[in-house]
């Protein structure tokens, strides 16, 4: 089997239009995004005329593909931050940097034309059968896309998982999303990652409903009702050493009980400890999340949260002594005033991810980006500095 290129295919009309990135296979084992992306390009590319902006489609893990294994050496979805992006041009004994570097200058080329709006959708499958999802970070810009696509939304991966693509392209400004189609073996994830691609290009306005029926698209796909919205409230952490397995066959979403013997640890059963709902168990060998608990989020919170941030509500805070705002992006608040103010409060803001800097304060960082260019690769700082 040969590796995959890249660049599996692209439609390049005026930079001055919207720009869609499709990612596939950023998990070596996820083989239906690639299935997927084919297929919708063989079909879309013969209808070109019809594309009011630019498309891409992005090769992920070319080496642990040919191997059908998630990773080699690392998860190169927990890798997009300044060390692992500075050690990897230093160091290709490690299989996914000389893949992260790759994409990375890919990126470059890519994002250094483009002057219009940018959406970024990373095509993932799961180790057990789920319906499909939405995984995003919680920005304004990335709620307005998902609001009418007619899939459950979760929050707050930002504050649980670092490293992740979505998370780099965030930073830059971009809207940007994980779309989980379904099982990594199904024909069912293939089908679904394939609508997914043709409801992105309506909802970004690259190409009409009209003309997605005229070229054999059912008009179904785009009468979607309201998302559901959740938010991610724990995540149980795996180390390469830990014998981790769940135990029966959970489906996301899933309500538990209290006390419900969900899965075992080093030889220890992991007990739920709240009537939580479940998300994305682990059902393979390799992986460091086991699981996640979700709970839902009323809409009207959301709105709220909006005019709050539209409004920079955060300035309310900032009258408080002690409490600075470092950038545009940043909240410093002493220990011992942030045990006062409401989380609920800070996660409105947008201020979902916080740092301990000192022994004396804690550093908030929000979701709502400024666009900047990514740098080339040598030259990489973090979009933001604390």
């Amino acid at each position: 089997m040969n590796k995959p290129d890249r660049l599996i295919a692209s439609i390049e009309n005026d930079p001055n239009l919207p720009s869609i990135l499709f990612f596939c296979c950023i998990h070596g084992n996820e083989k239906a995004g690639y299935e997927a992306l084919r297929s919708f390009f063989d079909h879309i590319l013969k209808h070109k005329e019809l594309i009011k902006g630019n498309i891409y489609g992005i090769f992920g893990n070319q080496e642990a593909f040919l191997h059908e294994y998630r990773f080699v050496d690392k998860d190169l979805n927990r890798i997009w931050t300044k060390s692992h992006i500075k050690a990897s041009t230093q160091n290709h004994k490690v299989s996914e940097y000389f893949e992260l570097e790759d994409i990375y200058n890919s990126l470059y080329d890519i994002l250094s034309r483009n002057r219009s709006t940018v959406y970024s959708v990373d095509l993932h499958t799961t180790s057990g059968p789920t319906k499909p999802f939405i995984v995003m970070n919680d920005s304004l810009n990335n709620r307005a896309f998902v609001r009418n696509l007619g899939y459950p939304v979760i929050f707050n991966v930002e504050s649980y998982i670092e490293g992740a693509l979505l998370n780099l392209l965030n930073d830059l400004g971009h809207i940007s999303l994980a779309f989980e189609g379904g099982e990594h073996y199904s024909a069912a994830s293939v089908k679904e990652l394939k609508i997914f691609c043709y409801k992105t290009l309506y909802h970004s306005g690259v190409v009409s409903a009209e003309d997605l029926v005229s070229i054999g698209i059912d008009e179904k796909y785009f009468r979607s009702k309201p998302a559901k919205y959740f938010e991610m409230i724990f995540r149980q952490d795996l180390k390469p050493t830990d014998q981790f397995e769940m135990v029966g066959n959970y489906l996301n979403f899933q309500k538990l009980k209290k006390g419900e013997r969900i899965a075992t640890l080093n030889g220890r059963n992991v007990l739920s400890p709240k009537s939580y709902q479940i998300f994305m168990p682990l059902y393979q060998k390799k992986g460091e999340d086991g699981f996640f608990y979700v709970r839902r989020i009323n809409t009207f919170k959301l709105k709220i949260a909006r005019i709050l941030r539209n409004w920079n509500a955060e300035r309310i805070l900032t009258i408080l002594p002690g409490i600075n705002k470092v950038n545009f992006y940043t909240l410093s608040i002493p220990k011992a005033i942030v045990k006062f103010i409401p989380k609920r409060f800070l996660f409105a803001l947008g201020y979902r991810k916080s740092v301990e800097v000192d022994s004396d304060k804690l550093y908030f960082t929000k979701q709502e980006r400024k666009l900047r260019k990514l740098p080339k690769l040598k030259s990489f700082l973090s979009p933001y500095k604390v």
